[in-house]
């Protein structure tokens, strides 16, 4: 548990310990914020706060792969998974934490929710890092 001046000082160190080739993995990143116990923005805002870059999404945003979807196209859909999707988008978008929330649910992998809000052309949105 982190308080007071030396919160600042901690989550530095933290942060600084734990970059790869001098950057913040997304899943590295919610680590840093369990084992302090803050929240994953606070661990965003220092990153931006630092020049550091967050790399490696969970829901698979980052990358050139993500950008081109090329991976995607004519991949089967999980009805079932889509519509949960489908039911918490608002106007072609879904929050980051509701896009864990179907993962957990569906037991599937974070980057699967992404994909498939991808191919149902829904943008991911309110990352808890604070990145998108």
């Amino acid at each position: 548990m982190v308080n007071g001046m030396d919160t600042e000082r901690i989550l530095e160190e933290e942060i600084t310990a734990s970059l790869i080739e001098g950057r913040l993995p997304c899943p590295i990143a919610f680590k840093v914020a369990r084992k302090l116990d803050i929240t994953p923005k606070s661990v965003g805002e220092k990153t931006d706060e630092l020049g550091i870059r967050i790399i490696d999404c969970q829901l698979g945003c980052f990358g050139v792969k993500k950008a081109t979807h090329d991976d995607l196209k004519g991949a089967p859909l999980d009805a079932n998974m889509a519509g949960a999707i489908q039911s918490t988008q608002v106007n072609g978008q879904m929050p980051c934490e509701a896009a864990w929330e179907i993962a957990r649910q569906f037991k599937v992998s974070r980057k699967k929710i992404g994909d498939t809000a991808t191919q149902l052309k829904i943008m991911l949105v309110d990352c808890q890092l604070g990145c998108f």
